[in-house]
């Protein structure tokens, strides 16, 4: 790792897998960084090489929940801060100035700094709601930490926050069928840590997905005002918290059909990742 007398050294720290085709222009706005640690989740495409290729890249590969593989990286980085970054996010060059700016001061009073974040959806901008937003963005080895509970959850910190300038742009999503695959893959790994309960009756589970929509269409969120992605966003948003029940049941509804002998054997009657294969319904 390149370091300067001149002033603190950082890393920033990412997970990711199978990002070939989206993490390059994240690494060119992390070339200031002293390094740039990717925990890999062991991609099967050019990852690998196209992260090698970068001096300030330290590339790890681990299996983990995608929190777990950054508490990992952040333990592992040399730096004295700690950038928080996805594979999907770019720096701006005020945000970059900015940070540059914080590792210069040698007595800054905080030990996190927020950015604020520009959320895209389908390479559109969202404004509203949980899009234009700060996130805790660097802090000081050792005061922060992912409590693993969820797959979107904030990082955890410890003592006095500031603000950053500029911010970074995140393009999440890229297309609705992404979105979708991506909430699946969120819902799954969230489902593994729910603590063993009873689904949400159906009643409660309407009654809650429409206090959501009203709430992040009309309400505090304001997602109207960002037309139909507004409208679809708030929509998605709010069928997800069906969802986790939904596979909530549907995994103690298979382990008791199963303890009773009463599943089929049949290949569509046993639990898969992903469909094997199509057929009509």
């Amino acid at each position: 790792m390149s370091s300067s007398m001149a002033r603190a050294t950082i890393s920033a720290v990412i997970p990711s897998k199978n990002v070939e085709t989206i993490i390059r222009p994240t690494l060119e706005s992390l070339r200031f960084c002293d390094e740039v640690v990717i925990v890999d989740m062991f991609s099967t495409d050019g990852t690998r090489a196209l992260c090698k290729s970068y001096p300030n890249v330290t590339f790890i590969e681990r299996q983990d929940y995608i929190y777990g593989n950054f508490n990992f990286g952040a333990e592992q980085a040399k730096g004295e801060w700690i950038l928080r970054l996805d594979s999907d996010e770019v720096v701006s060059e005020e945000l970059r100035d900015s940070i540059l700016e914080v590792l210069n001061t040698l007595a800054t009073p905080f030990l996190h700094y927020d950015a604020f974040c520009h959320l895209y959806f389908f390479g559109m901008r969202l404004r509203h709601g949980f899009g234009d937003q700060w996130r805790t963005t660097i802090y000081k080895k050792g005061t922060g930490r992912y409590p693993m509970r969820s797959e979107h959850e904030g990082l955890e910190c410890t003592g006095p926050a500031g603000k950053l300038r500029g911010h970074y742009d995140h393009f999440t999503n890229p297309t609705i069928t992404t979105w979708i695959a991506k909430t699946n893959y969120y819902l799954d790994k969230d489902n593994e840590r729910v603590p063993p309960r009873p689904p949400k009756g159906r009643w409660k589970v309407m009654l809650n997905m429409a206090r959501y929509f009203r709430g992040a269409y009309w309400g505090k969120g304001q997602l109207r005002k960002d037309g139909y992605l507004g409208f679809v966003v708030a929509l998605w948003s709010a069928f997800s918290m069906a969802l986790i029940e939904f596979k909530l049941w549907e995994k103690q509804e298979r382990a008791r059909l199963k303890d009773a002998g009463l599943l089929p054997s049949h290949a569509n009657a046993s639990p898969a990742d992903s469909p094997k294969h199509l057929s009509h319904q």
